[in-house]
């Protein structure tokens, strides 16, 4: 997010600037309309600047066709130019709510039938132009100027989210050996961040959808799949609330320790996954680690001190962990499948895209995204850089 704020007004003035110079050049009218076209298209990637270009020229055509023909009905019928106002502006909005990406043929219908030119056919051809120009001046800009890759940024993003949520996990588990506060979410702004610019950069990269030409697992794919993972974050932050006796912490520690350290290694191999794409074969939690603290558990229950609330939140304890497996293990089958589905290809391939600064995030499934009988918990959250700049 850092190199946004230089990246983004750079790209900026590039664009305003390709528009103006072209269209003086040209000497073509409205170069207001190039310039403001060219102002409002940049987004923070490339795809995202091409999705927003594609559908302001999309939107300008259709408010052209329905400004010029409720113009031309309109005198053609001797009415009012106020009808022609209400159904072009009507038809405008019920299709910016029907498709939000034509929003803009909003602008185009109600300039045209407000204000129409002595010559309405050739206004309205000169405002497209000057649109059409000004939002490929703005692709233009986002491929030429420091461009980023939504789809390779969005991956960075995810894999720094896990990687992060792994961190997490190994100090709950040291806190909870040690008797002491688990940590919490908004301790680890960082896991939040990644969160957001992941889901940023997921909704970026769907304006312009490129990775439906390639055999790559699509960021969208991967980000419902880490999703279901962060959701277990704030169930896992709600169970480090409970109150334990120092007996019941210091017995089942580090067995708890072991069960982190076994599924931070097998993040490790999913973060270079996404990063990479190395990711080959699965590396698992080993059984005998979930083993012991099943059995460090079942022992701690049959305690005779142990009362009905304490063994109420190990249950829980007991729960949440299993559901993280599960949704690690889950997620790392899914890239191993999308691998081997992709005929070759790595599930994290790289785009050709950059450095984001230090943005971050990754979305997450709600706690009921599965069912009671196997996943009941949510997914994730981290933070790190966006990757090398094309």
């Amino acid at each position: 997010m850092a190199e946004d704020a230089f990246r983004l007004p750079v790209q900026t003035v590039a664009a305003v600037l390709l528009a103006f110079v072209w269209m003086r050049w040209r000497q073509m009218p409205e170069i207001s309309w190039g310039a403001f076209s060219a102002l409002f298209v940049v987004r923070a990637s490339v795809e995202g600047t091409v999705g927003e270009a594609s559908a302001r020229v999309l939107g300008a055509l259709i408010g052209v066709v329905l400004g010029v023909s409720m113009v031309l009905a309109a005198d053609a019928a001797g009415a009012s130019p106020v009808w022609a106002i209400v159904v072009g502006v009507a038809c405008a909005a019920y299709l910016s709510m029907r498709w939000p990406m034509l929003s803009y043929s909003l602008v185009t219908v109600t300039i045209l039938t407000v204000t129409p030119d002595g010559d309405i056919l050739g206004g309205a051809l000169d405002k497209t132009l000057a649109i059409a120009v000004g939002s490929a001046s703005g692709i233009l800009a986002a491929l030429a100027v420091l461009p980023l890759s939504a789809r390779y940024s969005a991956r960075w993003n995810l894999a720094a989210s896990i990687d992060a949520y792994g961190d997490m996990l190994v100090d709950w588990a040291a806190a909870f050996n040690e008797a002491r506060q688990r940590p919490r979410l908004h301790d680890r702004p960082i896991m939040e961040r990644a969160r957001w610019r992941a889901r940023d950069m997921v909704t970026q990269a769907g304006a312009f959808p490129l990775d439906k030409l390639s055999s790559h697992l699509s960021v969208y794919q991967l980000n419902e799949r880490i999703e279901g993972l962060w959701r277990t974050a704030p169930i896992m932050e709600r169970a480090g609330s409970f109150v334990l006796s120092e007996r019941t912490c210091h017995a089942l520690g580090p067995a708890l320790h072991d069960v982190a350290a076994a599924l931070k290694e097998q993040i490790g191999c999913l973060t270079e996954a996404l990063r990479e794409k190395a990711y080959t074969q699965p590396c698992h939690v080993p059984a005998s680690a979930l083993s012991a603290l099943d059995a460090a558990i079942e022992e701690a229950l049959h305690w005779p001190d142990c009362d009905a609330d304490e063994k109420q939140a190990i249950g829980v304890i007991r729960w949440i962990w299993q559901e993280v497996a599960r949704e690690v293990e889950d997620l790392a089958g899914y890239l191993l499948e999308g691998r081997s589905e992709a005929g070759g290809h790595d599930a994290g391939g790289h785009d050709a895209g950059g450095h984001d600064a230090g943005g971050h995030d990754a979305g997450g499934h709600d706690a009921g995204g599965h069912n009671a009988g196997r996943h009941n918990a949510g997914r994730h959250n981290a933070g790190g850089p966006d990757g090398p700049t094309a």
